[in-house]
């Protein structure tokens, strides 16, 4: 080692052992954070083999978002302590993007699967199909709430889970077996939003597995009440008797350039 570390380098090729610009050694001197061991009378500059391990502990810490003000205030004060500090912190930084990552890819997953459900769907065929379990946080009443008042409901809702944006999570509307029996078919129970766990302080509902009527709309939300009217036909016909609750889920939204093109997906528990 310690011939090797007589052997010197120029920029161009200390940049090139370490997969960097040489552009990032000159910036990395000009601001006295890593400066050559010797610089020539014709104004280059050279590097030494031993230095290898401070650079590349630089490199380290500017990949781990640290910055330049960060990195210098380590480098200037070194000490066992301060790496330890430095090596609790990025670690608990990088397991929390690790889980906001595996939410992400779990959004994109959630996302395909209702675009392909979209793509699939037989606006006229209805189908008894078996369901999971899956977990619910609802929102508040809306019983005797006018139309117009639905959005601000559903973006005072959707502030209570802080951990994403409004499109991050997938929401729908509830309404009673009792009141599709009873062809009061615009009157909704509640907004729903879909959840893996039960967030912290929030009441959590079960939507049960079992046997539903699948059902899909295509257009406005005018266009509901014929589907329920097939739905009630649909459950005579099979034998089946509605329980529980409807479930309606806008499934493509993402990509319709007119609510004409608007797919509800519509559940609605039987027995």
């Amino acid at each position: 080692m310690k011939k090797q570390d007589q052997i010197l380098f120029t920029a161009g090729q200390f940049a090139n052992l370490h997969n960097i610009n040489k552009r990032t050694l000159h910036y990395y001197d000009d601001i006295k954070l890593f400066s050559p061991v010797q610089v020539g009378e014709n104004g280059y500059r050279y590097y030494s083999y031993s230095q290898s391990p401070t650079l590349e502990m630089l490199l380290t810490l500017r990949e781990l978002n640290m910055s330049i003000d960060e990195v210098s205030s380590f480098m200037a004060n070194r000490s066992a302590e301060s790496f330890h500090e430095i090596l609790r912190s990025k670690t608990a930084e990088i397991d929390a993007n690790i889980d906001r990552l595996r939410q992400l890819k779990k959004l994109l997953t959630s996302k395909e699967r209702m675009l392909s459900l979209a793509e699939h769907s037989e606006v006229n065929q209805l189908e008894l199909i078996d369901c999971k379990e899956e977990l619910l946080i609802l929102g508040p009443s809306l019983s005797g709430v006018e139309d117009e008042e639905y959005l601000d409901i559903l973006m005072a809702d959707s502030k209570t889970m802080r951990d994403s944006r409004f499109f991050n999570k997938t929401y729908g509307t509830m309404i009673s077996s009792e009141k599709l029996i009873a062809h009061n078919f615009d009157e909704y129970e509640c907004f729903f939003t879909k959840v893996d766990k039960k967030p912290k302080e929030l009441h959590a509902f079960v939507k049960p597995s079992g046997r539903y009527i699948q059902a899909f709309c295509k257009g406005n939300w005018d266009r509901l009440p014929e589907t329920y009217e097939n739905i009630l036909n649909f459950a005579k016909e099979q034998g089946v008797t509605l329980t529980g609750f409807s479930y309606e889920v806008g499934i493509n939204e993402m990509v319709i350039n007119s609510i004409d093109e608007y797919i509800t997906h519509i559940l609605v528990q039987c027995k």
